[in-house]
């Protein structure tokens, strides 16, 4: 099961991020310009290493288009951010230019948590899932917000996984972090909450 759980974090975190994930500064404040959004990482999270996680990232695709039964271009996404805490707390921000005259934002994204449901029902059959849909505002901006709970009973172990998104920019800005336990969730929600956009 042990297994089980630390692939359903690697396509977890591929549904959300790029191939090429990336080193930044050690420094914890981070600025996106391409969306004005400043955050400023928690203390004991750390960028993730592109060197270190390839192999992974590749073996987590293959299950994706395994599980999903679809195909995932990751050509035009770029990754803002992706940082964990351990194997199983991590956060991931993203950007990929999003045409809304070819395709609507909102039936894309239903479409997208629907597969991702897929995939997590797939990869941990043995898991009691939830799923509930909201909105979140972030610093007076309005992210949908799609939050599955995934609860292993025999490993009394829970795992929320929250899914943040908004056409914003001319880019489908998403977010996506996952936690086992209530402190890293506050860590990381707690960021978002103190984060800023700058509007002009």
């Amino acid at each position: 099961m042990k297994r089980q759980i630390q692939i359903l974090i690697l396509t977890i975190c591929l549904l959300t991020i790029s191939r090429q994930l990336f080193s930044q500064e050690s420094n914890k404040k981070h600025f996106f310009k391409e969306v004005g959004w400043t955050i400023l990482l928690p203390s004991d999270f750390h960028v993730l290493d592109s060197a270190a996680n390839a192999a992974k990232v590749e073996h987590g695709r293959k299950e994706i288009e395994e599980s999903a039964k679809v195909k995932y271009d990751y050509s035009a996404t770029k990754t803002l951010i992706a940082a964990n805490k351990d194997a199983y707390n991590y956060f991931t921000a993203t950007i990929e230019p999003f045409d809304t005259t070819k395709e609507r934002f909102d039936v894309f994204h239903k479409q997208e948590d629907l597969d991702h449901y897929k995939t997590y029902t797939d990869l941990a059959p043995t898991a009691k899932i939830d799923t509930s849909t909201t909105s979140i505002i972030i610093d007076n901006l309005v992210f949908k917000k799609f939050h599955t709970t995934l609860t292993f009973v025999k490993e009394n172990l829970v795992m929320h996984i929250i899914s943040l998104s908004k056409y914003y920019k001319g880019y489908d800005f998403s977010m996506r972090y996952a936690s086992i336990d209530p402190v890293s969730k506050e860590q990381i929600e707690s960021m978002l909450r103190h984060s800023k956009f700058k509007k002009k």
